[in-house]
């Protein structure tokens, strides 16, 4: 799968997944957060795509700042993301580690920053249907709202060439992948977002050839 790695690093900035060259746009909730927006999003994604869904490739460098996890603040979510990182670490999906031990306590030195860089582009290819539809469904959801979850997260179509992914803005963006990306799939399910209860899609017009 080393070529689908390849595909993905030459279509997508990952300093800024805005700024690919195909970024098709995303949509994000366009009111105030209330609980389960996350779920929501996470659902419709799963509905649009749920006959597609088990020849989809999930690339991911996820992993939790255990140093962070289960220190929001909020009772409840804090209980809530250290579930949900539970279930992701006991199900392969994500690794658990502590960054001061990992990379040590000087997050303005320059060993830190490249060791943080390291890991966030560590990004693994997994077929999607080699997981349970419920841990993949909550890694989406975490990737949202979980304090102290970072990395890249894309769930990759190749019959399409489309990247999609999560983010805390509680939603999905879209990236075409090389010059034979799908658009109007990529648009259609913007499309179809933006009729979602408080949520809004913004949809670009990728440049042509």
């Amino acid at each position: 799968m080393s070529d689908i790695l390849q595909l993905l690093l030459q279509s997508v900035n990952l300093a800024g997944y805005g700024a690919s060259a195909r970024f098709l746009g995303f949509f994000e909730k366009d009111t105030r957060y209330t609980p389960g927006m996350e779920e929501s999003a996470v659902d419709f994604f799963l509905r649009y795509f749920r006959n597609d869904l088990e020849y989809f490739v999930l690339a991911s460098s996820v992993h939790a700042n255990s140093d962070e996890v289960g220190h929001y603040g909020d009772a409840a979510d804090d209980q809530r993301d250290g579930n949900l990182i539970k279930g992701l670490v006991g199900a392969g999906l994500i690794k658990e580690f502590g960054y001061k031990e990992r990379f040590g306590r000087d997050p303005s030195s320059q060993e830190y920053a490249e060791s943080l860089e390291r890991e966030w582009g560590n990004i693994a290819l997994m077929k999607v249907d080699d997981f349970p539809i419920e841990s993949v469904r909550s890694l989406l959801v975490a990737k949202m709202v979980v304090y102290g979850l970072y990395g890249h997260c894309f769930i990759i179509s190749l019959d399409w060439n489309l990247a999609f992914y999560p983010h805390d803005d509680i939603g999905f963006g879209v990236i075409g992948l090389g010059d034979n990306a799908n658009v109007q799939v990529g648009g259609d399910f913007l499309a179809q977002a933006d009729q979602l209860p408080g949520m809004n899609s913004i949809i670009k017009t990728p440049p042509t050839n």
